[in-house]
């Protein structure tokens, strides 16, 4: 049966602290001034303290003081039960992980799998606003962390075996286990991350900021009360959240929730998603004008992985392609393989799979009469796969010229954005690359899935995309004068770890 529950709200304010008052789910901030972000030399500081490459932390707002008028700020995130009261009342499409429904024990959770234009709809329909980082950073307060300096304090991470996107292990807002700032604004750390109201132009879209850090986080530095990320504005996960925000002369309107109509149970659906599978790897072509492939790999379970062969095309230092053209190709019928046709070029693509592995050639034919350079990036996705999506960077690692791996949260990020697709110096990794390989290790540890690339090519690279968690290993090739060259890229998924990867690729390279 529907039915929408209002939620009792009280006209005169709850004590929550000494000075801190509550009215219908929200916490009066009074007017102040604080001190926000970090400055780059507290970032080289943290950066040493948390192993990381100062440069990730260039998400955080630059440190300045700010004078703040009084606001409110709710207490907890927006739940599921009350995101379902918006989703029915505005007819505002619901996250995708709940299916036909979120289970029932989730109704007092964080919802999650919202977008920062979601959240923005919500606030509006909701009768508030979502709050500025500037705010968000005063009501949490704390340095570094809300409780102080101590890792890991009060909070209580989850201990995860298998991760599901469509079971977000988010936990009932209230538990005392997520945290609770000295303004008595709550749950901010492990459970979801949350939309504010910054903006700023990348990549010819509009950014949004989110603040906190979600049940999927692990690294202390991204727990953070400066710690921040950007990311599309359309952009969405199942750890993706929001607080609403409200003016301080303004009265806290009344919460609606909902229940949802036959749920299921999260038992239920664990038992359906964790199904045992076994098989070999299996490609997916997208066909027609789209140079895509879904990648199945039973052994890593029902989520599958993205392959966009390739992304990006440079002939002569020039680009021939880039990820939004639809160029002239056509895919072959009985097998995995594609022609693509340019003026000064064709690229013939063919893919294979075995059990653990997959492999992309790509064979350039040079339609002039002088010789040219031809480089190709393929975009290996692996955001739809929680166990191997890294965007913390904390199993990502590269493999250096004197063949050590090296993890990629030590190299330099460059760029505006850094939580975005950018590489560092090359050099970073010892003198010229012979190679260029990604591997990620499952959060369990038990499997790894890399990305590799060796042979005659040159000018080696790789790059990786820790929103998506897309790994790019690239190299150029010579094509003579009317000639042909190939470049090869092999994607691995085996059992084990950087060790496994390592003696793979060396074997099948042939360079021992």
């Amino acid at each position: 049966m529907n039915m929408t529950l209002w939620l009792a709200v009280l006209d005169s304010s709850l004590s929550v602290g000494a000075a801190t008052k509550e009215q219908a789910g929200m916490i009066h901030i009074p007017a102040s001034e604080v001190t926000v972000g970090t400055t780059p030399e507290q970032r080289t500081k943290l950066a040493a303290q948390f192993d990381c490459h100062a440069a990730w932390l260039n998400d955080d707002l630059p440190a300045r003081r700010v004078k703040l008028a009084a606001f409110w700020l709710d207490r907890y995130p927006v739940t599921n039960a009350q995101y379902l009261a918006f989703a029915r009342a505005a007819k505002h499409p619901q996250p995708g992980w709940w299916g036909k429904a979120f289970p029932a024990e989730y109704a007092n959770h964080p919802v999650v799998g919202v977008s920062g234009k979601d959240a923005l709809a919500y606030a509006k329909w909701a009768g508030k606003r979502l709050p500025t980082a500037e705010e968000w950073e005063a009501a949490v307060g704390g340095s570094p962390f809300a409780w102080g300096d101590e890792w890991p304090g009060p909070i209580k991470l989850p201990r995860l075996g298998r991760v599901l996107w469509e079971l977000p292990a988010t936990r009932p807002v209230g538990s005392g286990e997520c945290c609770r700032a000295a303004s008595g604004v709550e749950d901010f750390a492990g459970q979801a991350l949350e939309w504010v109201t910054d903006v700023r132009p990348h990549h010819g879209v509009q950014f949004q900021l989110m603040k906190g850090a979600s049940w999927f986080h692990e690294d202390p530095v991204n727990f953070r009360t400066a710690s921040g990320w950007w990311a599309h504005e359309g952009w969405r996960s199942s750890f993706t959240g929001f607080r609403c925000a409200l003016d301080g002369d303004k009265a806290p309107p009344a919460v609606q929730a909902a229940a949802p109509e036959n749920p299921p149970s999260a038992a239920a659906i664990r038992e359906r998603l964790l199904a045992a599978r076994s098989g070999p790897v299996v490609l997916h072509p997208a066909g027609g004008a789209a140079r895509h492939l879904g990648i199945s790999v039973p052994a890593l379970g029902h989520e599958g992985l993205a392959l966009s062969a390739p992304e990006t095309i440079v002939w002569n230092g020039q680009g021939a392609l880039t990820w939004r053209d639809a160029p002239d190709m056509a895919w072959a019928k009985e097998k995995p393989a594609y022609e693509m046709r340019f003026k000064e070029f064709r690229l013939n693509a063919d893919f294979a799979a075995g059990d653990d592995y997959a492999e992309q050639l790509f064979t350039a034919t040079n339609l002039t009469d002088k010789p040219a350079t031809f480089r190709t990036s393929s975009c290996f996705n692996l955001q739809s796969h929680p166990m191997f999506y890294d965007l913390e960077q904390r199993r990502t690692y590269a493999l250096s010229s004197d063949g050590k791996w090296v993890p990629m949260r030590t190299l330099t990020r460059g760029g505006q954005c850094v939580r975005w697709i950018t590489g560092g110096p090359m050099s970073e990794l010892g003198g010229e690359l012979r190679w260029a390989v990604l591997a990620i290790v499952s959060r369990d540890g038990q499997f790894v899935i890399a990305s590799a690339r060796a042979g005659a090519e040159k000018q080696f690279s790789i790059c990786t995309n820790t929103l998506f968690t897309c790994l790019h290993t690239d190299s150029t090739v010579d094509v003579p004068a009317g000639g042909k060259a190939t470049t090869r890229q092999r994607l691995y998924f085996l059992k084990g770890g950087l060790d496994a990867v390592l003696k793979r690729f060396r074997a099948d390279f042939r360079l021992d």
